[in-house]
């Protein structure tokens, strides 16, 4: 196995949860997001607002395509990476996702305040379809599912607990 990859909706904790995981697992940490920002030089919320949604999509999978040359990595992916079926293509086949599923009221209380573009952007009706509709492809693109509506530590533990059962060795 190369690689943890965390996939779910904004606030299921992906990114707290994985800095979590490559400490107890002594892997590195990659935030895809924080990839992204990097190589464009602009935030995120910029990146949406100047060139659109399609172009910010483009970076990710090509960010995406460029993780799977690297090994013993716990990466969080953006809230919609694995939507996609092209970046679902571009993991190794040797990557484990794991799939963090926080229910929506969960999700929605955690990034309130935040400068996510498709929360500034959508009605709370439309965030929850987004939610809703997003769901099936994390189902589909995940290797493991862990409940992630307790604490991070909760979340932790139970995804050291899955990786277990699945015959992934750790600490």
């Amino acid at each position: 196995m190369n690689n943890l990859l965390l996939c779910g909706f904004m606030g299921c904790g992906k990114t707290t949860v994985g800095k979590r995981l490559s400490k107890t697992l002594s892997m590195e940490y990659i935030d895809l997001d924080a990839e992204i920002e990097s190589e464009a030089g602009l935030p995120i919320p910029e990146l949406f607002r100047l060139y659109g949604e399609p172009y910010f999509r483009d970076l990710e999978h090509e960010a995406l395509s460029k993780l799977s040359h690297r090994i013993s990595c716990v990466v969080s992916t953006g809230g919609g990476a694995m939507t996609f079926q092209r970046n679902r293509m571009a993991v190794s086949p040797e990557d484990l996702v794991i799939f963090l599923d926080a229910s929506f009221p969960v999700c929605y209380q955690r990034i309130q305040g935040s400068d996510r573009p498709l929360l500034r952007t959508n009605t709370l009706e439309e965030f929850q379809a987004l939610y809703e509709n997003r769901r099936t492809a994390y189902e589909q693109a995940a290797s493991l599912v862990v409940n992630a509506d307790a604490s991070p530590q909760q979340v932790e533990a139970a995804v050291l607990e899955a990786l277990q059962a699945a015959g992934f060795p750790h600490k």
